[in-house]
């Protein structure tokens, strides 16, 4: 049997003819052969691996995403690559450089944000295709991810009309994210006729938001009282 005929098979097994996959497909049975995906990857200088790097796995929205954008890739022929770059700047520089040295098709990235190294990001864009989900880095590259202002908005409105005006308990300023909700907050508390109340969270660098909220409640508490019923 011919090369050509061997690489149609292992590109697409529906694309030879049933007699001949049948005997190649016996053959494989009974030398038990696995292909070697990173030698034909070398060989065609292109892989089918999608790189993921989120700030932290273990945040339950990342995990959700990452799980999503797993099963997607999957369907559609690629094997997922995910890395997280645990809240560091140093590590998320070292994920996008692995990228870079596996030869990844392409990276779906949730970046750090402020703290990010956005050189490091712009080499990247030059060798693959990048999408930025959850937060960006400024630039042209592709982003999907929430309207802080819209829904924060919404959020506030709602829940003026339903009961006490929202205090807005902030959290680490470590991307965008942050500094957009707090400021859409504020907006749509003023526009309703109300005073905006901030519970000013920490302003060192860190993704340990949980903490911080533990934290925070908890001196609030230690006072005798909540800033409010709402928040």
């Amino acid at each position: 049997m011919s090369r050509p005929t061997l690489s149609k098979y292992f590109d697409d097994p529906a694309s030879v003819k049933p007699a001949t996959r049948a005997r190649i497909e016996a053959a494989l049975r009974s030398s038990d052969y696995q292909p070697n995906l990173f030698a034909r990857n070398l060989n065609r200088k292109r892989t089918r691996n999608i790189g993921i790097v989120v700030p932290t796995i273990t945040d339950p929205f990342y995990a959700e995403m990452v799980s999503r954008i797993e099963f997607r890739c999957r369907d559609e022929g690629y094997w997922p690559i995910v890395i997280s770059s645990h809240g560091s700047p140093k590590l998320e520089a070292e994920s996008v450089r692995t990228l870079l040295s596996l030869k990844v098709a392409g990276a779906i990235i949730a970046p750090l944000g402020l703290a990010s190294d956005r050189g490091v990001f712009d080499k990247l864009g030059q060798d693959i295709p990048i999408v930025y989900f959850d937060t960006y880095i400024e630039g042209d590259t592709p982003f999907v991810g929430n309207d802080n202002r819209q829904s924060v908005s919404t959020i506030v409105d709602y829940l003026c009309r339903s009961g006490e005006p929202p205090v807005y308990l902030d959290i680490p300023h470590v991307n965008h994210n942050s500094g957009e909700r707090q400021e859409s907050y504020i907006v749509a508390m003023e526009t309703a006729g109300f005073k905006p109340v901030v519970i000013e969270g920490t302003r060192d660098y860190t993704w340990d938001f949980e903490r911080i909220g533990y934290e925070q409640t908890e001196k609030m508490l230690q006072a005798g009282a909540l800033p409010g019923r709402t928040i």
